[in-house]
């Protein structure tokens, strides 16, 4: 039987470093991108019209970027570069979108 570490690269432990480090680029792309999304529905809401103002600051960090914490590949990387602790759920970027959403101006990513 082959296990998750195999399935995922049958090469050397430099091959999966590479993919993680693969990975971590990706979602440093995708914080950046969500990051965005969130400072332009902000900025947005604030020139809409009463109620649609409100309607889009309630709904400002929905439909975000997927999370991947369920596939074998993104557990390797967890634990290879963030020693299990998955970048997307960290406090310091659950404040991060929090600020951006409540107008904030943050360019931590």
């Amino acid at each position: 039987m082959i296990d998750q570490n195999e399935r995922f690269c049958s090469c050397d432990c430099d091959c999966q470093y590479e993919f993680s480090q693969l990975i971590d680029d990706l979602i440093k792309d995708i914080q950046h991108l969500e990051s965005e999304t969130v400072r332009t529905r902000y900025e947005l809401s604030r020139h809409l019209a009463y109620p649609y103002d409100e309607y889009l600051r309630s709904d400002i960090l929905s439909d975000l970027g997927r999370r991947y914490n369920d596939h074998p590949a993104y557990q390797v990387y967890i634990q290879l570069l963030y020693n299990n602790q998955d970048p997307m759920e960290t406090d310091a970027w659950c404040e991060h979108i929090c600020r951006l959403a409540h107008g904030h101006h943050d360019s931590e990513y």
